[in-house]
């Protein structure tokens, strides 16, 4: 199947604002047993952070709310949050965390209709959840030379549309040598592809190493 319509999404604060009492009950329908639902529920709710400057350090105050950040639970808990997002989606949907993207071949004005639906649909799963979409950050990227420039909508704001850094390659660039689409594929197309892979899919000894030794810093 050709894609030639990809929207971006972005959460604005997500981890910041997701609720833990939705998330809570979220965890109990599948049946977590209830020593690991009430051990989840005191790892969310007992924070508390304070502001240092130089020696100077402000009182403890609590988090109210969110799923916290750099913990290696905090991304699962939010991937369970937003498990059901895709309920009510007739496009496909790939989400990971607060990156989402809605994927559909959109050729007919029943597509474009289709995707339009959907966003409208994540715009009210998103409010249920007392969140909210980072608009500005939130992209419509055409694929292909012959599809319609359709402008989307997220509730009261038009998706800004993006182009493909590929694309842009082949219409700009006339000369299909190695020596030249190369360095520019390295530049500007594989640093998309490799953004955090140290990350994600480690490789080296020394990448390891500095997760462990920061992991073990955020447990400490």
């Amino acid at each position: 199947m050709f894609i030639n319509y990809i929207v971006y999404l972005d959460f604005s604060k997500a981890f910041v604002t997701a609720s833990p009492k939705i998330l809570i009950g979220k965890l109990s329908m599948p049946g977590m047993d209830e020593q690991t639902l009430r051990c989840t529920e005191h790892w969310l709710n007992g924070w508390a952070q304070r502001v240092v400057i130089s020696r100077a350090k402000s009182g403890w105050r609590p988090v109210t709310g969110s799923v916290p950040q750099g913990s290696i639970l905090g991304p699962a808990l939010f991937n369970i949050l937003i498990n059901d997002l895709d309920g009510g989606v007739e496009c496909t949907l790939s989400k990971f965390a607060d990156d989402t993207k809605l994927i559909r071949v959109a050729d007919t004005p029943e597509g474009r209709a289709a995707i339009q639906r959907d966003l409208d649909w994540l715009e009210k799963w998103a409010n249920r959840h007392l969140m909210k979409f980072n608009k500005e950050k939130c992209k419509d990227l055409h694929l292909g030379n012959n599809n319609s420039t359709h402008q989307y909508m997220l509730e009261d704001t038009q998706l800004e549309r993006v182009r493909s850094v590929l694309g842009c390659i082949r219409q700009n660039i006339f000369s299909r040598l190695r020596e030249v689409i190369l360095p520019l594929y390295s530049a500007l197309v594989r640093p998309h592809l490799e953004c955090c892979v140290q990350f994600w899919t480690p490789q080296y000894k020394r990448d390891m190493g500095i997760l462990r030794e920061s992991n073990a810093g955020t447990q400490g």
